[in-house]
C-alpha cells in the first residue's frame, strides 16, 4: 500500500495548529474578522504571493510589524492589500482588503480562504504553475475566462468557461448541465451575470451560454489551431476550486484520438475539480481546445476537446 506521507504531515499541521488557535489571543496585527491560516507566516506568504502572481497581479512584498509581512498586489484597477501576522508557531492571521477603481470592491476574502484550504488539503497551487515561465500573453487571457455555477438536483456545481463574443456569449462543457437552464457567470473582474444555456451537446460535451451582457473582450477563434505536436507545451486558464485565472501548464502526450467519434487531445496536465471548460492555449496565446476532464484516479493525465469540434458546434443552429 502506498502511504501519502505529505498529506499526513499536512493533516498533522492542521490539527496541531487548530489546537493552538483555541488558546492564543489574536495579535495586534490581526484585527477582528481576520482569516486564520493553519500555516506559518512564510509559507502563507509564499502561497498567496504565488497565487496572486499566477492570477496576473504585480506583487510587492514588505515587512510588517511583529514579524509579519504585507503584500500589495495590483492588476489594472484591482488591488489587494494583505497583512500576514504570526498567530501561533504554526499558524498565521490575515487581514485583507480588496479595492476596485480605488473603492471597496466585492468581499473576496472567501477566495483567499479557498486558496489556503486547497493547499492545506494537499492541492498546492505551486503544482499548477506558480507563475514561473508563463508567457505574458497567457496571463492576459485571464480577463476572458469566467467561473460558472449552477444548481443541479439540489447540489451546487462549479466549472469554467470563456467568452467568445463581446455580446455576452460563453462556451463551456456540457456534463453536469443536464436539465439546467440558468447559471451564474462570474467574470474575471468579479462581475456576476445571469446566464441561460441556449445550446447543449452532450455528445461533444459542449454548451453555449448567453449572458446578454456587453463584455469588454473575448477570445478570438480566428487564430485558433487544430494541429498540435506531441511534446508541445500548452496552457489552460480556468477556475479550479473557484480560483479565477488559474494557469496550468501541460504537455501534449499523444496524437489526436477519437473517443465516441469525437477527437480529443491527450495531455499531461493537472486537471482539478472546477477546471472543466477551461480554454487551452499554445505558447503564442492561440486557442487550441477546451479542457474536458481527466482519467479517473489521476490528476495529471487528461483530455481536451479539439478546436474542430468547437467550430462545428458553434456553426450549428441552437
Amino acid at each position: 500500500m502506498r502511504t501519502d506521507t505529505g498529506g499526513f504531515s499536512r493533516l498533522l499541521i492542521v490539527i496541531f495548529s487548530l489546537a493552538l488557535l483555541s488558546s492564543q489571543p489574536i495579535p495586534a496585527g490581526a484585527r477582528s474578522g481576520a482569516l486564520i491560516s493553519p500555516l506559518p507566516v512564510e509559507e502563507t506568504r509564499s502561497l498567496l504571493a504565488g497565487w496572486l502572481a499566477e492570477s496576473g497581479f504585480t506583487v510587492r512584498q514588505t515587512a510588517a510589524d511583529a514579524g509579519g509581512v504585507k503584500l500589495d498586489a495590483v492588476r489594472g484597477t484591482e488591488r489587494w492589500r494583505i497583512i500576514i501576522s504570526p498567530y501561533s508557531p504554526l499558524a498565521s492571521a490575515l487581514h485583507a482588503e480588496y479595492t476596485l477603481n480605488g473603492l471597496p470592491g466585492a468581499d473576496k476574502t472567501g477566495e483567499l480562504q479557498d486558496v489556503i484550504d486547497s493547499y492545506a488539503a494537499g492541492h498546492s497551487p505551486a503544482k499548477r504553475g506558480g507563475g514561473q515561465g508563463i508567457p505574458r500573453v497567457i496571463v492576459s487571457r485571464s480577463a476572458d475566462v469566467v467561473c460558472i455555477r449552477a444548481a443541479v438536483n439540489s447540489r451546487h456545481v462549479q466549472f469554467s468557461g470563456f467568452i467568445v463574443g463581446k455580446e455576452g456569449l460563453i462556451v463551456s462543457t456540457a456534463h453536469d448541465l443536464a436539465g439546467v437552464r440558468e447559471v451564474t457567470v462570474i467574470t474575471d473582474a468579479g462581475r456576476e451575470l445571469k446566464g441561460y444555456i441556449v445550446k447543449r451537446d452532450a455528445g461533444r460535451d459542449l454548451s453555449l451560454i448567453d449572458t446578454g451582457a456587453g463584455l469588454d473582450s473575448s477570445i478570438s477563434l480566428a487564430s485558433a489551431r487544430n494541429v498540435l505536436s506531441a511534446g508541445e507545451t500548452v496552457y489552460s486558464v480556468g477556475c479550479p476550486y473557484n480560483h479565477r485565472g488559474r494557469i496550468v501548464t501541460g504537455i501534449i502526450s499523444g496524437p489526436l484520438r477519437r473517443v465516441n467519434g469525437h477527437p480529443l487531445w491527450q495531455v499531461d496536465m493537472e486537471t482539478l475539480p472546477g477546471g472543466s471548460g477551461s480554454p487551452v492555449f499554445d505558447a503564442q496565446g492561440n486557442l487550441v481546445g477546451i479542457v474536458k476532464g481527466r482519467y479517473r484516479g489521476t490528476e495529471s493525465r487528461g483530455f481536451f476537446i479539439a478546436m474542430e469540434t468547437l467550430i462545428e458546434f458553434l456553426k450549428e443552429s441552437p
